[in-house]
């Protein structure tokens, strides 16, 4: 609803100019405000292209690795099984003695080295 006013025409144009300058600067107000959300959400939405790119050069990278590992795992197998099927019951005696002494040394060395507390100093 709108009120009539005891102004002239003059005094009531001056008005309305007034009020479009001042709806004019709000609205001003608003698109720079706006503006700086949006560019907010621009530099938002670069970081997150930007870290997503860099997991997917991750992923890949460790698929690659992977894949390495696996035809790595596949050709030792393949020499395994072929010296195991060519090999005599002598060499598999001299390999099942090195393995049996590789773990034990291992366990020797993860028991008494890795585990001893260092020792106080002695006061004199």
């Amino acid at each position: 609803m709108s009120r009539r006013s005891n102004r002239t025409p003059n005094e009531a144009e001056g008005s309305g100019q007034g009020e479009a300058f001042e709806m004019e600067q709000q609205n001003n107000r608003h698109l720079d405000s706006l503006a700086s959300k949006v560019s907010a959400l621009h530099s938002v939405s670069l970081n997150i292209h930007d870290d997503v790119n860099d997991q997917n050069r991750l992923l890949d990278n460790t698929s690659e690795t992977f894949n390495r590992f696996g035809n790595m795992f596949d050709r030792t197998r393949q020499t395994l099984t072929h010296t195991l099927a060519t090999a005599g019951s002598r060499f598999m005696c001299y390999l099942t003695l090195i393995l049996v002494f590789g773990v034990f040394s291992l366990y020797y060395i993860a028991v008494n080295l890795l585990s001893r507390e260092p020792e106080p100093p002695e006061l004199t």
